[in-house]
């Protein structure tokens, strides 16, 4: 048997070898991307949540937007991530703001 017919079945090997190796590198890898740093915790949830805030809108007097911020538990690579989740809607500003509270940024307190 010539020398050339014995290398080619070896370059094949080789071939399919190097390929699965790029294949398994171009895999995607699970990764957590977070833009900002306080929106992300591993561990325990961190406490006073969920919290709402009112914020009057300077450019439409009488509209405000009310504000819920809350974690919600995500499990990643076995250990729990709270990630910060914010719910915006739009309202009516309530009437006269409070004693010792902004007009502009308030927290609405449940009823007791």
């Amino acid at each position: 048997m010539p020398k050339h017919q014995k290398v080619a079945p070896m370059k094949l090997v080789l071939t399919v070898l190097v390929g699965m190796v790029l294949m398994g590198c171009t895999l995607p890898q699970p990764a957590l991307n977070v833009k900002d740093s306080d929106s992300a915790i591993i561990g325990e949830k961190p406490e006073g949540y969920p919290r709402t805030l009112i914020k009057r809108l300077p450019d439409l007097p009488g509209f405000c937007i009310e504000v819920t911020e809350n974690w919600r538990e995500h499990p990643y690579q076995g250990e729990t991530i709270w990630l910060k989740e914010k719910t915006i809607k739009s309202l009516n500003c309530p009437g006269k703001t409070s004693p010792g509270t902004s007009p502009d940024f308030r927290i609405k307190r449940p009823n007791n």
